[in-house]
């Protein structure tokens, strides 16, 4: 009895001090916890602000040093001068050094390699997507009001710092030539700034107790910010990674926040003062209801006695006796004992109850198991032709995901402009049609067009080697055959690409299905028959634009040349007409066989000639040749002239019997530009000084002979 008093006590100590303040307590607590958040969140706010802003700023010092380097002569001129290029170490370091958020800057030729860097990893660059895609972003420039791009990659070779790889490249491009309707692209110039140096720049704007993190599409990049959970004190702002004339731009978001513990404590120590006030009532309180409670708990204890007396069954005559101090509890006592006996009836009426039940549920039980047993069997049918048609509509679908990227590929093609994007959308595509397979593929050198090796999941020690096994292997059988490698048996297939020339794909499966193999043979069909077609096509155009008797460029590649040319607004051009001496007097005399020979002489003496300074030299008629030169190269005119002139025969007139082999060459040439006649007159104006120099050779041969 005393220690079921105690605890009427202890529970009434409970609700009536300790609750009460205990709630008033918690009220106070929560009430400075939400001005010290607010306090904490403002701080943060302009902390963010801040920080973004300083980021900002530094960001816009970085793009425009990078575009006026870009404009820099010592830059534009160093990719190809060797004079401006030995200072191009001097400038690239002193731009680095004076720009903090730069780690390494390259310098990379139009066609993607590397010319000079600092502070880098030529190789990693080289070898990354950055400059394998050139013929896509960010190379490909559309427009000329925006032509820098910037780039959020993953790669640890390009980061100096371990453990830190995620970095922003700005590719910005070099300019040689810029005209109103095209640009001419020298090289690009790429910026590796790695994120922690973001962090590290405006950590001194950070008080002791906040912390930064750098996030970009919700993924933590850089910072010491573990998650929400752990800093319920943050605020976000948005950094714009872009510059002027820039295609595009990063969004980054940048987060600074408070830990949890950190704001406790300071609501702790702004609450230290009246958390001793609130003991000292906690205290007062407690020793009044202990004493009220002492009273309350002895008439609980006697209705207590009561109850316990009911359920033993023992009749409570104390009560009856007027032992019971509270008037209500002896009504109480008289009820039970009416209950007592009415439940007593009840029970005996439930037991009946519940033996007619259980002979229902005896029955229920067999019919249940019945009914189980029958739905088992159905489940098992039904999931049977379930996974039937699952299966079914599972090849269904990668059926016509496989044709949907064959047409996918056929696109591709027709974009495709070499051999190395061919093989990697072809790599592509494949893994998407045949996942978790290991796949090489191999195209070999053709007319304009690179031998390229290309892998995917697979690790290769020398492509050489294995391209030495797959020549043997195809001596007996080039459409499908089997090699060992990596000590075990796989497939290969051959790629035929038009001329004469097979490529081949690689599946390291050594058990192709029947339909995944028809199906990589449909792929390998779809791109043989696009290669001899691209083949046939590239054949067909050097044909057209060659001349066949000295394999020179023909008058239909000249027009070509002259109708682009034609069209360029401001464009610089000089013109060579050619026309070959004394080569009727050698048809007549000696044959056209001999002829022929003149002919074949000249075009040699021009090759020769234009080396190092022009490509553009064709034959245009029987003995009519033309050189072109354009833009820059226009400084060599008087030195090509001269050239021509030092490599012809130096007698005047030409003697037919005295050469055996090559006939002596003799010529007579006009040259006429654009800084002297308007273009539509330049063709002209050159033959006319081609034929006034052929007139004062012939005048001058009729006063040898005399």
């Amino acid at each position: 009895m005393t220690i079921r008093l105690r605890s009427i006590t202890f529970i009434l100590l409970i609700f009536v001090a300790i609750i009460p303040v205990t709630v008033l307590s918690f009220t106070l607590y929560k009430q400075m916890y939400s001005f010290v958040y607010k306090s904490v969140d403002s701080r943060l706010v302009a902390s963010a602000n801040q920080i973004t802003a300083e980021l900002s700023h530094s960001n816009e010092i970085l793009t425009n040093g990078l575009r006026l380097l870009s404009e820099q002569d010592s830059i534009v001129k160093g990719i190809d001068d060797l004079l401006f290029s030995i200072h191009l170490p001097d400038v690239l370091a002193n731009f680095v050094l004076d720009t903090p958020l730069i780690e390494s800057l390259y310098l990379v030729e139009a066609d993607g390699y590397v010319i000079e860097s600092y502070g880098g990893n030529i190789l990693a660059l080289e070898q990354s997507n950055i400059l394998h895609n050139r013929f896509e972003s960010p190379f490909k420039i559309k427009d000329l009001d925006s032509k820098s791009k910037v780039y959020l990659i993953d790669n640890y070779s390009l980061v100096n710092k371990g453990g830190r790889h995620h970095s922003l490249v700005h590719v910005v491009p070099i300019y040689s030539d810029k005209a109103i309707d095209h640009i001419h692209v020298r090289g690009y110039l790429i910026a590796v700034v790695p994120i922690y140096k973001l962090g590290s720049t405006v950590e001194k704007e950070l008080q002791a107790d906040e912390s930064l993190a750098v996030f970009y599409r919700e993924e933590q990049l850089e910072g010491n910010l573990i998650g929400d959970d752990e800093y319920d004190v943050t605020h976000s702002s948005r950094l714009i990674i872009s510059g002027r004339n820039y295609q595009n731009s990063v969004w980054l978001k940048i987060k600074v926040g408070q830990r949890l513990d950190s704001l406790t404590h300071q609501v702790k120590e702004a609450m230290a003062p009246g958390m001793a006030t609130s003991v000292v009532v906690i205290v007062a309180i407690i020793l009044v209801v202990m004493l009220f409670a002492h009273l309350v708990a002895k008439a609980f204890g006697q209705l207590y006695a009561l109850i316990r007396d009911f359920e033993k069954g023992r009749e409570a005559d104390w009560v009856a006796d007027g032992k019971v101090t509270i008037r209500e509890f002896a009504d109480v006592a008289n009820l039970l004992a009416e209950m007592k006996s009415t439940i007593g009836e009840q029970l005996r009426t439930v037991n009946q109850k519940n033996e007619e039940l259980a002979k229902v549920d005896k029955l229920r039980a067999g019919y249940l198991e019945e009914v189980q047993t029958l739905n088992s069997q159905l489940e098992f049918k039904v999931e049977e032709r379930t996974r039937d048609l699952e299966e079914s509509m599972d090849n269904l679908a990668q059926s016509n995901f496989f044709f949907q990227q064959l047409v996918q590929f056929r696109r591709v093609l027709e974009a495709s402009v070499g051999n190395r994007q061919i093989s990697r959308d072809a790599l592509r595509i494949l893994a998407m049609c045949f996942p978790n397979m290991g796949l090489i593929i191999h195209l070999p050198k053709s007319r304009g067009h690179r031998t390229v090796y290309e892998s995917l999941s697979l690790e290769i020690d020398s492509f050489e080697v294995l391209q030495n096994r797959v020549s043997e292997k195809s001596r007996q059988r080039w459409d499908r055959f089997s090699i060992e490698f990596k000590q075990q048996l796989v497939n290969v297939f051959g790629i035929r690409c038009g001329g004469g020339e097979m490529g081949w794909l690689l599946v390291n499966e050594p058990k192709l299905s029947e339909e995944y193999s028809n199906r990589i043979l449909l792929f390998i069909t779809e791109l043989s028959a696009f290669l001899e077609n691209r083949t046939l096509n590239e054949e067909l155009d050097h044909v057209a634009r060659t001349d066949s008797l000295t394999g020179i460029r023909n008058r239909q590649a000249f027009d070509e040349l002259q109708f682009t040319l034609e069209t360029q607004l401001d464009a610089e051009v000089g013109l060579f007409i050619i026309d070959v001496n004394g080569l009727k007097q050698m048809n007549d005399e000696k044959g056209h066989e001999k002829g022929d020979q003149l002919i074949i002489s000249v075009a040699k003496v021009m090759a020769e000639c234009c080396q190092g300074i022009t490509s553009d030299f064709y034959r245009i008629g029987g003995d009519e040749f033309a050189i072109v030169l354009v833009g820059e190269q226009l400084v060599n005119a008087e030195l090509l002239e001269q050239t021509l002139q030092n490599k012809q025969n130096n007698q005047v007139g030409i003697d037919l019997n005295s050469f055996g082999g090559e006939p002596l060459v003799s010529f007579s040439l006009g040259y006429a530009s654009t800084g002297d006649v308007d273009f539509s007159g330049l063709y002209k104006l050159a033959d006319q000084n081609m034929y006034s120099n052929k007139q004062r050779y012939y005048a001058q041969l009729r006063q040898t002979q005399l």
